[in-house]
């Protein structure tokens, strides 16, 4: 992450991640009520993390060139396009709030620094002027327009074969440490099946991928539906030092579920189930 130099300041952050074996190892959706593409997820350890993205930010240019207004499908096929590494502009949601309340457009100039009169006006706490609060109304014409016109339709027809192969199971292969494989597991009475509670900080489950709230679909290449928490437990045990754990995340998890399709390890490059209707709008880059 190139240093805005501003400590604490609120300013936007310019992170160029080198694409690695594993691709950039963030995940990118659109937020409803919300104009642009966010972060959703950063995985630990990745090129992503590396170069200071962080889950919840704002994504608003893409090799120097403003995504605002471009679709989910548009701004994933430019991360794509870059070869080996990209450079994204990010806000994260108070600095977004401050650059709208001083009228500033986001632009990698600002990385470094406000311009001298709008820090004064920062510090003097100004107010907030008239074009920043008329953007909403003007964001609120343009989704009426996009309705009108049936553009919001097409896009996602163009968009589900896509979001289909990236609502996949993830294999998480480890091998047992000194502390163990450093995660727990948990139940919920709500739903059924077994979770992934907690995940160790630099534990070997970090390392394999296996995050937070994870279900567990396999032991090993045993299904898990429909077990109870101590024949999980002993069927990780069961492997000695080394597991293979078959996982989805929540996303994921819904998908397949409403698709009537219990995940296996054949929908981790295959083709995956189809859904009429179910356009989830997420990607994984």
């Amino acid at each position: 992450m190139i240093d805005n130099g501003g400590g604490s300041e609120l300013l936007p952050r310019l992170c160029c991640p080198e694409k690695g074996p594993n691709g950039y190892g963030f995940h990118l959706h659109g937020e409803k009520g919300k104009v642009g593409q966010f972060i959703r997820l950063v995985e630990p350890d990745s090129p992503a993390e590396k170069s200071g993205l962080r889950a919840g930010d704002r994504l608003v240019e893409v090799n120097g060139d403003n995504v605002e207004k471009e679709s989910h499908q548009q701004v994933v096929n430019r991360i794509r396009g870059s070869p080996g590494s990209v450079r994204l502009l990010v806000v994260d949601s108070a600095t977004d709030e401050r650059l709208q309340k001083l009228g500033l457009e986001c632009t990698e100039d600002l990385v470094r620094g406000l311009p001298d009169e709008k820090l004064e006006e920062a510090k003097s706490g100004g107010q907030e002027p008239r074009e920043a609060a008329q953007r909403e109304p003007d964001v609120a014409e343009e989704d009426k327009k996009k309705k009108a016109d049936g553009e919001k339709e097409e896009e996602e027809e163009a968009n589900h074969a896509a979001q289909r192969k990236e609502l996949r199971p993830r294999l998480c292969r480890m091998k047992k440490g000194p502390n163990g494989y450093g995660f727990n597991l948990h139940s919920d009475k709500a739903k059924p099946g077994q979770y992934v509670r907690a995940v160790d900080p630099d534990s070997p489950a970090e390392a394999s991928g296996l995050l937070p709230q994870d279900r567990i679909i396999e032991v090993n290449g045993v299904c898990m539906e429909g077990k109870q928490h101590s024949d999980v437990v002993s069927a990780i045990r069961s492997g000695g030092d080394e597991t293979e754990l078959l996982v989805v995340d929540s996303l994921a998890d819904e998908f397949f579920k409403k698709c009537n399709v219990i995940p296996s390890e054949a929908h981790l490059k295959g083709e995956a189930p189809i859904l009429a209707g179910i356009l989830l709008r997420i990607g994984v880059i």
